[in-house]
């Protein structure tokens, strides 16, 4: 099998997948070590709520308090909480003192931060899974096929990684914040180009407006995070509707796509290519997850449903098996 992409391309989205795997593993690894105290102040540092039996309530903070400076430092210098210093976080059971404003006067408290939920760490856990098996079944393709489409999967894993939480910046957790959302929106755009090529190029994808088409709303999405960045807290996730609508229309494209080639291709074809180890993946990736989501409405769980999630790393397997599929009935016609 003779793989079309050079050596110096598939060593550099080697070398970035390396590193991405030990940003994510470590960003997994201390985030789920810091603390937690429940629900956060708005951009005037005043708080709104205070969950009952969480530790912001354990500090005597009532709703209506107006925070004046953390560990002696004026908030006004700290700007939003997601971008406090790095010196300031904390993990569960360490201690941070605050002093607020109530009814007039200064009162001096101390939040003893608590541990994140498993909600919480499961929601991490399956984030990185799901990341890094698009990231490294990508790089199987890669490797093992070097066809155009296994060139798309790889970047489709790249996109997939940097959109994993990786470790807390401090002061520039807002910008890996928002490179994580401009990545989401990337992905679905990827898949996009995967699925409208895979096995063949349909109409659309022949034009060579077709990219530009695809990219001009993406650069959109990306320019909206550097004003949000620019202009923190004013625009301070204003345009999340955008990005959340594209990645919609996205996905409808990819599912568009994908019925077109069920329709459009016989089921021999359909074999031969290994669209059928994709249809697979989707389905014991997705139905489980979406299940799920629907019989609690029936007073109805399921064991383990809480990590259904996490079965869409199949999906990306199947993409590759595909991929190298196909690239195998390709190299034996020739």
């Amino acid at each position: 099998m003779t793989s079309s992409i050079s050596s110096r391309r598939r060593k550099v989205l080697l070398a970035a997948a390396v590193a991405l795997t030990v940003w994510a593993v470590a960003g997994y690894w201390t985030g789920i070590r810091m603390g937690w105290v429940g629900p956060y102040y708005n951009t005037d540092y005043v708080v709104e709520y205070v969950e009952p039996g969480g530790p912001m309530e354990g500090a005597g903070l009532e709703p209506g308090d107006r925070v004046v400076s953390v560990e002696g430092r004026p908030v006004e210098e700290l700007g939003m909480y997601s971008r406090w210093p790095r010196s300031l976080s904390r993990r569960s059971g360490e201690s941070l003192n605050m002093v607020v404003e109530r009814g007039g006067e200064q009162v001096s408290v101390e939040i003893v931060y608590g541990a994140m939920s498993k909600g919480a760490v499961r929601m991490r856990l399956g984030a990185v899974v799901v990341g890094l098996s698009f990231l490294w079944f990508g790089m199987l393709a890669l490797f093992t096929a070097g066809t155009g489409h296994a060139l798309r999967l790889a970047h489709i894993g790249i996109a997939a990684a940097l959109a994993i939480p990786g470790v807390y910046l401090g002061s520039w957790d807002g910008v890996a914040t928002h490179i994580q959302i401009a990545s989401m929106a990337l992905i679905t755009l990827l898949m996009v180009r995967f699925f409208f090529t895979f096995p063949s190029a349909k109409r659309p994808a022949r034009s060579r407006l077709f990219p530009i088409a695809l990219y001009l709303p993406w650069t959109a999405v990306l320019i909206c995070q550097v004003v949000e960045l620019i202009c923190h807290p004013r625009y301070y996730h204003t345009f999340g509707w955008y990005g959340s609508l594209l990645m919609m229309a996205y996905v409808v494209l990819v599912l568009g796509a994908i019925l077109h080639t069920l329709v459009t291709t016989s089921r021999p074809e359909l074999t031969r290519s290994g669209m059928t180890w994709i249809l697979a993946g989707l389905v014991v990736g997705l139905i489980p997850s979406l299940v799920s989501a629907v019989l609690p409405a029936l007073r109805v769980s399921l064991p383990g449903a809480l990590y259904y999630p996490m079965l869409v790393g199949l999906i990306p397997l199947s993409m590759a098996l595909a991929v190298r599929k196909q690239a195998m009935g390709a190299a034996k016609g020739n």
